[in-house]
This record gives structure tokens, C-alpha cells and sequence, in this order.
């Protein structure tokens, strides 16, 4: 598949008179291959015997299919993290910005002048120590990694790579478990809507009875309530996107965040007869009728609401003036509302169905232990159909379990 020759030549003279050309005596030996596309290719290794094992290395890779082009190996990481930006573009632009911000403060400041061939899975665990120790969060942390894994997993498929050192790294992360006491009861909620100034009263029901996500409520037009089935679709999104790469602030439109979201949820009649009397309300003042594509809830502006000024504007004022704690974020209305529907007594499936999760394990994992009391409710009920039963019954043996158990012989 190849040959060895001599690095180096002299020119000699022989008896004839003739120049030949020598190997030098101190040389060292080029290995000469060609690769699978047929490109010529070679290494200069210091003895011809390194120079015939590493060509015998070389034939065994190709047979395996794990051969990685020599030009390839010397690429450093910021050539192949160019590389994988670009294919980002089919991704969420917020997507794209939390990429874009983990890319440029903390991966290619480390990594970028790095060759791809020499990042191996210790560089990776000490770049994650590195970070914890300046403070980073571990959720931070993981997702900067995860950058990591995308762009080593562009360069194997490229064939760059034969591995993703950045793969199987644990980084523990502590997720925050909804409680009861964490976020507002119905109580609390009525306090916080008698807060809140018109015309967002109804958007904060609306949370708190559908569980909407907050750019899920941004994201709601006109259209989406269906005022005769009484019925919210949800079915877009609207994001704010600060300023990354060449992209300018922006609020994005989108679909919900996974298929899942995608759902119809019912509203009580009060809060379609409130949304209706809203929309009346702001049609009388601009003296003109309101299109169904427009946005539902807007600013006063008149620009779509935004997200991150809803909790700036609205909400945290009137968390102030119902003498709640401030902590309270809008997105704690989302949990609010799962919170209720379990203490309501709804099963793991229909809360997933009504916050728009894509798996059950899913609704399990953020708001399981509040399923608790639900699972004691169930057990109660049992021991009492078991007692119905026994005192109702008439005739014939009643077997009746004793709380000890038989020994065993």
C-alpha cells in the first residue's frame, strides 16, 4: 500500500565517473502512501523500521475504516466549531444565542487554538473543573460541554475523529423541585389578579388556569380563543432574542417548544366573557375592530407582549402590592397551575396533556412528589371500600386479615 525511501540523498562520484545519487548516512525515512481518495501522502519518521510499522498502522486503519487524514488532525477546534455554526441555522434563533454565548465566553477560549487530534476526555474533565472552580453553575457547565459533544460529533462524522472525548461526562445538577409552599395557591392568586393593572388581568387567569408557558402566552392571537367551545389553542410562541453574531433584538416567532405543545385547553366561561370584554375595550379606543391575527395581549405601545417586560412591568408590581415575595416568577403561575390540578386530584397523563409535556416521565420528574398526597388519598379510599365491603357483606365466610404475619416453620 506504500513505500519506504530515504528522507535525504547525497550526490557521489563513482570510478566512472558517473553521479549517483545516495541515501544520506544520518537520515531519517519517508513513508509514501496513498489515501482512500488516492491522495498522496507521507511521514517522515527517524528509522526506516518506525517508517514500516507506521505503514503497517496506516493499512490496518484503512481495512478498518477508522483511518483519520493527517491534514485533518492538525485542524484545530475553532476551524471544525466554524464548521458546525453553520449547519445551526435550521435551529430556534434563542437556540442559537444560548450556543453562540456558551461558544464564544467559555469553549473556543479554551479549546479553539487546541488540534482537534490532541483533545482527549481528561482535557475535557479538567476544562469542566476549570469552570466549576470560577463559579460557573452546573447547569452552565453541562450545557457548555454539550457544545463540546456537538462540535467533536461534526468532526467524527466528517471523519476527522474517531472519538467524542466529550461524551459520558457526569456533571451533576441539582434540579429545582416545585413545592406546595413555593408557589402561589388559589389565595395567593386572587390577591396577585386584584393587583395587577388593566388590561392584563385576564393573561394572568390565563396562566394560572392553562398552565401556558410565558412565551406560549405571548404567542397567543386573537384567534386562539375559541369563545363558543370556550377553548384556548395554543399553537405559537413569541421569544425575545437579545442581540448575538450579526442577528439584532428581536422577538421570534415559533411553534411550542415541543409536539406536545401543540394542544387545546378549556377555560371557564367567566375568563372568555373577560378576554371578550377586553378586546372591546381596546377596539372602542382605537376606534377600530380587532383583526383575529392580531396578538391577544399587547403592550401599551401597542407592540406584542414581551416576555421578560410582562414580569418586569406587571407582575413583579403587583407581587409588591399584594405583599408577596418578589421571588415569585412568572413561570411559577405554570407551576401553580400543575400544583392545583394534583391537590384537584388529576392523574400524571392529564397534567402532561394540559402543560403541553411531551412524556409523562417528563410531568414525573418536576412535579412527582407532589403526587404524594394524591397516593395516600388512593390508599384511604381503598381501606374504605374495604371496610363498605366487609360490613355489607351477608352470609358466607368473611375472611378478615390479621395485621401479624404467620411464622414460618
Amino acid at each position: 500500500m506504500g513505500f519506504v525511501e530515504p528522507a535525504s540523498f547525497t550526490w557521489v562520484t563513482e570510478a566512472d565517473g558517473r553521479r549517483r545519487k545516495r541515501p544520506a548516512r544520518s537520515t531519517a525515512w519517508r513513508a509514501r502512501y496513498r489515501d482512500q481518495l488516492g491522495r498522496a501522502r507521507s511521514r517522515t519518521l527517524p528509522t526506516k523500521l518506525e517508517a514500516q510499522q507506521f505503514l503497517q498502522r496506516v493499512g490496518v486503519e484503512m481495512q478498518r475504516g477508522d483511518y483519520i487524514d493527517p491534514v485533518e488532525r492538525r485542524r484545530t477546534f475553532s476551524h471544525w466549531a466554524t464548521i458546525w455554526w453553520d449547519t445551526t441555522v435550521k435551529l430556534r434563533p434563542s437556540t442559537r444565542r444560548g450556543y453562540w454565548q456558551l461558544l464564544e465566553g467559555h469553549v473556543l477560549p479554551h479549546f479553539g487554538h487546541q488540534r482537534m487530534g490532541l483533545i482527549d476526555y481528561l482535557e475535557v474533565e479538567q476544562f469542566i473543573a476549570k469552570k466549576l472552580r470560577q463559579g460557573l453553575s452546573p447547569k452552565k457547565v453541562r450545557d457548555a460541554v454539550s457544545v463540546v459533544s456537538l462540535v467533536m460529533k461534526c468532526a467524527v462524522r466528517a471523519k476527522a475523529r474517531n472519538d467524542n472525548p466529550a461524551a459520558g461526562h457526569e456533571i451533576k445538577v441539582r434540579r429545582r423541585k416545585v413545592r406546595a409552599g413555593d408557589v402561589p395557591d388559589m389565595a395567593e392568586l386572587q390577591r396577585l389578579v386584584a393587583a395587577v393593572r388593566d388590561p392584563y388581568k385576564p393573561a394572568v387567569w390565563l396562566m394560572a388556569y392553562t398552565g401556558l408557558r410565558p412565551s406560549e402566552l405571548c404567542g397567543l392571537r386573537v384567534r386562539s380563543i375559541d369563545f363558543v367551545r370556550r377553548l384556548v389553542r395554543v399553537s405559537e410562541t413569541l421569544m425575545p432574542v437579545n442581540r448575538f453574531e450579526e442577528c439584532a433584538y428581536s422577538l421570534v416567532s415559533g411553534p411550542p417548544k415541543t409536539e406536545a405543545g401543540d394542544r387545546d385547553i378549556p377555560i371557564p366561561e367567566w375568563l372568555c366573557d373577560a378576554i371578550a370584554a377586553m378586546l372591546a375595550e381596546r377596539a372602542a379606543s382605537r376606534q377600530a375592530p380587532t383583526s383575529l391575527d392580531g396578538y391577544l395581549f399587547l403592550r401599551p405601545s401597542g407592540l406584542p407582549l414581551n416576555r421578560d417586560k410582562f414580569r418586569q412591568d406587571v407582575i413583579r408590581p403587583a407581587l409588591v402590592a399584594a405583599g408577596l415575595p418578589e421571588r415569585i416568577r412568572t413561570y411559577d403561575l405554570r407551576h401553580s397551575h400543575a400544583s392545583l390540578l394534583i391537590d384537584q386530584g388529576a392523574n400524571v397523563l392529564a397534567v402532561a396533556q394540559r402543560m403541553g409535556h411531551s412524556d409523562p416521565a417528563v410531568t414525573l420528574r418536576v412535579y412527582g412528589h407532589l403526587f404524594t398526597g394524591a397516593q395516600e388519598e388512593l390508599t384511604e379510599r381503598l381501606d374504605t371500600l374495604r371496610r363498605t365491603t366487609l360490613a355489607a357483606s351477608s352470609g358466607g365466610d368473611v375472611v378478615v386479615l390479621d395485621a401479624k404475619r404467620p411464622q414460618r416453620d
